[in-house]
This record gives C-alpha cells, sequence and structure tokens, in this order.
C-alpha cells in the first residue's frame, strides 16, 4: 500500500527533524524504521505505530508537541501529530512511536494514493514543529519548513 510509504517518511521525518537543530546531537542516526500498525480511520486519517531504531551516542531527548503538514506542489495534504517520546542517551533503540495522520479537506486517502510515486515524492516537502527538551534543561520549540520528504527516505539507511 502506497499510503505506508507516507507514514514511514514522516515518521522518519519527525525523528530526525528533532535533531537537526541541535547541534550536540549531531551524530544521532535513524538506523530504520518500519511500519507496525496502520488503523485507517474513514477516509479522511489514520493511526499509525512505528517503530523507529535510533543510535544516539550523546545525551538523553525529549520531544513532545510534535506535528508536521504534509504538502505537495504548495498544496497541504494534511497534518501528522505524533505522541511524545524520549530518546535515551547513549544507546541504540528501538521506539515505538504512536501517530495521527489527519488529511486536509478536499483531500482523500485515494488522492493521496495517486501521490506517492517517486516523481510525486520529489515535490513532496513537510513543515515540522516540535518542542525539544535536553535531559531537564529548558525546552525549545524547533520549526523546519519545506523539508523534501524525498531526502528523508534516502537518507534512511
Amino acid at each position: 500500500m502506497k499510503i505506508k510509504s507516507i507514514i514511514l517518511t514522516l515518521g522518519t521525518m519527525l525523528m530526525l527533524a528533532g535533531c537537526a537543530d541541535i547541534k550536540r546531537l549531531k551524530d544521532m542516526e535513524v538506523e530504520s524504521v518500519s511500519l507496525e500498525n496502520f488503523r485507517p480511520r474513514g477516509l479522511r486519517g489514520a493511526t499509525v505505530t512505528l517503530l523507529v531504531e535510533v543510535d544516539n551516542p550523546g545525551v538523553q531527548v525529549s520531544l513532545s508537541e510534535i506535528s508536521a503538514d504534509v504538502e505537495h506542489s504548495g498544496k497541504v495534504l494534511g497534518k501528522v501529530a505524533v505522541d511524545p517520546f524520549t530518546l535515551q542517551g547513549k544507546t541504540t533503540d528501538t521506539y515505538r512511536l504512536e501517530a495521527e495522520l489527519t488529511l486536509a479537506e478536499g483531500v482523500n486517502v485515494f488522492e493521496l494514493g495517486k501521490l506517492l510515486d517517486k516523481k510525486a515524492l520529489e515535490k513532496m516537502t513537510v513543515d515540522v514543529s516540535a518542542d525539544v527538551r535536553i535531559r531537564k534543561g529548558k525546552i525549545r520549540t524547533m520549526k523546519i519548513n519545506d523539508l523534501p520528504v524525498k531526502k528523508l527516505i534516502e537518507s534512511v539507511k
């Protein structure tokens, strides 16, 4: 199912985006992403469970208020919200992430499926926002705009 590709990509993107701006975490790597569960919610969304393996040689990082807007050629396709989670420091662990995909008005699952070919991915971007806390320090909101989905897919081993 092509929709699984976008879900995997978004999960990876959220993991990478959570670490992109924090220089002390530059060695963190997403080793693998797999889809554990995909439960449609009618034609407007889905609940998704991802298993994400992360190698974090640095400090503990907590992420919350994680959301991403998915766009294709300037049209918003939907929003993804991920439950808060903490990446343990100095470990390689697999994290179970729960996410909710909600399609934008005027977009349905069938239309989304048509957009998920390789050429369509070249025009697909995400805008990500997350609150990040290193250890027990200050919470900092990070935003990354126009992150190309194709590059996210290529970055996962």
